[in-house]
């Protein structure tokens, strides 16, 4: 009776560990007090032969894994969320099909040798008599050598003489006063701390850039609140498109996405970039 409690009570244990979701929150991660929670989920799976996947920023995947696999050498999926949060679930692995077995081949019939037939003797011809002795015809006489006068060569004519080319008259040279000028002229310098203003507002119900915004960062619902420039806290992260921008306020365990209205400098000491179309406010004091 005893052992099957025993038994029941470890199936149950199990089945709820199997089932098991922990949720971290950005403060507890950042502050290293999710570190042995983190491994001590790498060591369960790594001793039960679970899976974990963790959805969380991708910019925190490698600080998780090298947390998770401190406490063993767990299977780790990762996958890239849109919250500031750390999602652990645990999974069973996927059983991998069987490989097939490879089938014998064919024996391959050896085929019999054919014996080549025998040579046969090849007769040679008889060799060709000898040439017959070529006789040598006499050598001609020599001809005999004819002298000739010398002859005087003819009297050269006198040269005609050229009349001298007629000068060429080059016309004179501009100077060049425009390419001076550019040379001369000053580079234009950019300066790097230069306002970038950002003019946001409501974008229409037809709008395409709502809906865009919308889908991306609230999961496709209605986005109803507004919120000013001047009413921006610390903390806040603010996602910019064409004429609009979106902000994400956490409040305790809960994320509110509001409409950003006003105009703002995005160049600011108050205000981090913190990647393509993302900026994280921090300093409630903006200009």
């Amino acid at each position: 009776m005893n052992k099957r409690f025993l038994l029941l009570l470890a199936l149950l244990a199990s089945s709820a560990w199997a089932q098991q979701n922990t949720d971290i929150s950005a403060e507890q991660f950042t502050s290293g007090d999710a570190n042995a929670k983190l491994s001590a989920l790498g060591r369960q799976a790594a001793a039960s032969g679970k899976r974990l996947v963790v959805t969380a920023p991708q910019h925190w995947h490698a600080q998780i894994a090298a947390k998770i696999r401190a406490g063993g050498n767990a299977d780790v999926v990762l996958k890239d969320g849109f919250y500031e949060t750390v999602l652990v679930r645990i999974e069973d692995k996927a059983a991998e099909p069987a490989k097939p077995e490879p089938k014998p081949e064919p024996p391959v019939k050896a085929e019999p040798k054919r014996t080549p037939p025998p040579a046969r003797a090849e007769t040679q011809p008889a060799p060709p008599p000898p040439p017959a002795p070529a006789v040598e015809a006499p050598a001609p006489a020599p001809a005999p050598v004819v002298e000739r006068a010398p002859q005087t060569p003819p009297p050269a004519a006198a040269p005609v003489a050229e009349p001298p080319p007629a000068p060429v008259e080059t016309a004179p040279q501009a100077a060049p006063v425009a390419a001076t000028a550019a040379s001369e002229a000053p580079a234009a310098t950019v300066d790097p701390s230069a306002p970038v203003m950002l003019e946001a507002a409501e974008p229409g119900d037809t709008d395409p850039v709502r809906a865009t915004l919308e889908k991306r960062y609230n999961e496709g619902k209605r986005i109803t609140e507004l919120v000013e420039t001047g009413a921006l806290r610390r903390g806040d992260l603010i996602y910019t498109a064409k004429g609009a921008a979106v902000v994400v306020r956490r409040e305790g365990s809960r994320l509110l996405r509001f409409w950003l209205v006003g105009s703002l400098n995005l160049n600011q000491i108050g205000i981090s970039n913190e990647g393509v179309n993302k900026y994280k406010v921090l300093n409630s004091k903006l200009d």
